[in-house]
C-alpha cells in the first residue's frame, strides 16, 4: 500500500495510513483514544463477564464470544438487546451487576494492549493523550491500571451517571475540557462508528483503525479524516500533521 500525502505534499510513510476527506489547520497536540478495540484487545474479557452476567437470567445457550464481540462499545443494555435479549428494568439491574462483579475481577486476565500501542505512546509522549470509552469509569481505570497503561493518559472518560454515551460527543468534550484543549487541536482514534461519530460532533479530526471489533466496511460511510492498520500507524501520521 503507498502513502498518502496530506497537506502541502507531506508524505505520511510506506503504509497503512488513509486519508480521509479532510486536510489539517493547526497542528494535533491531544490524541483521544477509544479503549476497547482501539488501545487494548479485551474481547474474551468482555465476552466472559458478559456471559456470565446472562447465565443468571436466562437459560439455553448463550450467545459465542464472536457474536458479543461484534457489539463491543455499546451500552451492555443495547449490547443484550441486539443478541436477542430484550431485559427488564428488573433483570438489566442484575446483568449490570453480576457483569460489573465478574468484569472488575478479571479485567486484564486475557486482555492485553494491542501490539505496538506501548511502544507508540512512549514515542508520542510530548503529546497529551486521553482515554474515551464507553466502559463505566472504575472499570476503564481498573484495566488501564492492571495493564500498566494509566502513567500514559492525561485524563481517563468513562462513563459516569448523567453522560451520554458515544456517538453523541459529550464524553469527547467532557475530556477536552479536562485537558484544556480544543477541538480543533485534537485527534479522536477508534474502531466502532460511534469513535468516528462522537469525535466528528465534537469537531475533532477522526482517525479510524482498522484492527479492532469494527470493520472498515462500516467505518467508511462515517468518513473518518485517516484510517490506520495498527496503532504503531499513528506516529507516522501525528508527524505528517505538525
Amino acid at each position: 500500500m503507498t502513502g498518502v500525502q496530506v497537506e502541502h505534499s507531506q508524505e505520511l510513510g510506506t503504509s497503512a495510513v488513509r486519508a480521509g476527506v479532510m486536510t489539517v489547520a493547526r497542528p494535533i497536540t491531544t490524541v483521544l483514544c477509544d479503549l476497547d478495540g482501539t488501545l487494548i484487545d479485551s474481547r474474551r474479557d468482555i465476552a466472559l463477564a458478559f456471559q456470565y452476567a446472562l447465565r443468571h437470567i436466562v437459560e439455553g445457550v448463550l450467545p459465542d464470544e464472536t457474536a458479543i464481540a461484534q457489539h463491543i462499545g455499546k451500552p451492555l443494555e443495547h449490547m443484550a438487546r441486539e443478541l436477542g435479549y430484550p431485559l427488564s428494568p428488573a433483570q438489566l439491574t442484575t446483568f449490570h451487576d453480576m457483569y460489573r462483579s465478574r468484569y472488575v475481577a478479571f479485567c486484564a486476565y486475557h486482555t492485553r494492549p494491542y501490539p505496538g500501542v506501548t511502544a507508540t505512546l512512549h514515542a508520542l509522549s510530548s503529546l497529551t493523550f486521553g482515554v474515551v470509552t464507553t466502559k463505566a469509569q472504575e472499570q476503564a481505570e481498573t484495566v488501564l491500571q492492571q495493564l500498566q497503561l494509566t502513567s500514559f493518559f492525561q485524563h481517563i472518560q468513562g462513563w459516569v451517571p448523567g453522560l451520554q454515551l458515544k456517538p453523541a460527543p459529550d464524553a469527547v468534550l467532557a475530556a477536552l475540557a479536562a485537558l484544556h484543549c480544543a477541538p480543533q487541536q485534537a485527534l479522536m482514534v477508534g474502531d466502532t462508528t460511534a469513535d468516528i461519530l462522537a469525535g466528528k460532533a465534537a469537531g475533532l479530526k477522526t482517525c479510524a483503525v482498522t484492527y479492532g471489533f469494527g470493520s472498515l466496511a462500516e467505518l467508511q460511510p462515517c468518513q473518518p479524516d485517516y484510517v490506520i492498520d495498527t496503532f504503531s500507524d499513528l506516529v507516522r501520521l501525528v508527524k505528517a500533521l505538525e
